[in-house]
């Protein structure tokens, strides 16, 4: 046996009055963020770029500011960005 009641005020419970947007998300990407965002590195990209590093010997690891250390034979080299970790990469002849 179901009761009404409950029934409304389960209708109810999920209407949501005060959560009305006007915008859509596209709207919060202006100028130099919408930039940013198109040129960031994915993380297929980013996995696949260490990966490469990996089988060429080198240890990779990710900062907490986007960030990367790569390291071999003792020595290490910090790169600031994904481009620099790239950058790197294409001076060691690991990628193209």
């Amino acid at each position: 046996m179901i009761n009404t009641t409950t029934t409304q005020k389960a209708a109810d419970a999920i209407n949501a009055n005060g959560l009305h947007t006007t915008s859509t998300g596209a709207d919060f990407l202006t100028g130099a963020a919408t930039e940013q965002a198109i040129q960031a590195p994915n993380g297929k990209a980013i996995a696949t770029q260490i990966a490469h590093l990996a089988l060429a010997g080198h240890a990779v690891h990710k900062g907490h500011c986007g960030d990367f250390t790569v390291c071999k034979y003792g020595m290490a080299r910090y790169c600031q960005d994904f481009d620099e970790l790239q950058a790197f990469s294409r001076k060691l002849g690991v990628t193209k």
